[in-house]
């Protein structure tokens, strides 16, 4: 074991890898970026499925209440809009869409 002192500063690869030996979480590595990449997937995927659900059920619920074919479509297309933009803006907050 060498010991190095304020004069003899330690060597820059010798640091690095006794940080990614001991698993420093502030490197960033190949490992983490597939994890990432997966996550905001999924979370682009619930968004658009949630998106589906809501304008579903806005085309339902269209189409009990309005006497016309062209609203129920009009409703879900809005419904769809706006419940991804807002699962979108959630997930961006929550840090999982960055």
């Amino acid at each position: 074991m060498t010991v190095h002192t304020e004069e003899q500063p330690e060597p820059a690869g010798v640091r690095a890898a006794a940080r990614t030996a001991h698993g420093d979480p502030h490197t960033s590595g190949s490992a983490t970026r597939p994890r990432a990449t997966k996550a905001k997937v999924l979370a682009v995927l619930l968004a658009a499925m949630t998106g589906i659900a809501a304008a579903l059920a806005a085309y339902i619920l269209g189409n009990r209440v309005t006497a016309t074919s062209a609203e129920p479509i009009a409703w879900a297309a809005a419904t769809f809009v706006a419940t991804t933009s807002l699962a979108i803006h959630l997930g961006e907050k929550a840090g999982l869409l960055e």
